[in-house]
């Protein structure tokens, strides 16, 4: 788990309360660990990718179109295809909203949730 001070369960609090995407920054991978075991723990479909996987961009699709918990590890810049989720440009059609991943427009759930991590403290933004 975390370490029991303040720093780190006031962090552990904010990571599982924000609204918006956190990158944690962990060399010793440590917030990383917890951060699964517990998102486990609470019953979450967690799907955990490497921004480098082949299938990464599929997978990512199928994560916000289904509503799932998704880790990105090992990020070490951020891909072109992340920003419209980052920033959240949805856009509404009908009864549904979706977002431009690439050239598809991706049915967006409300309950999807993105976790970025990276081992890396100078990572390129």
């Amino acid at each position: 788990g975390l370490p029991a001070d303040d720093l780190s369960i006031e962090n552990g609090i904010i990571l599982l309360n924000s609204t918006k995407t956190p990158l944690i920054i962990d060399p010793s991978t440590q917030a990383t660990e917890w951060l699964k075991l517990h998102l486990k723990e609470s019953g979450c479909t967690v799907d955990i990718l490497n921004q480098q996987d082949p299938k990464f961009t599929t997978q990512l699709e199928l994560a916000i179109r289904f509503g799932k918990t998704l880790i990105i590890q090992e990020n070490d810049s951020l891909e072109g295809v992340m920003f419209p989720i980052l920033r959240k440009d949805l856009l509404h059609q009908g009864p549904r909203w979706v977002v431009n991943i690439g050239e598809k427009q991706i049915d967006y759930t409300e309950s999807f949730k993105l976790y970025m991590c990276t081992r890396d403290a100078f990572i390129e933004i």
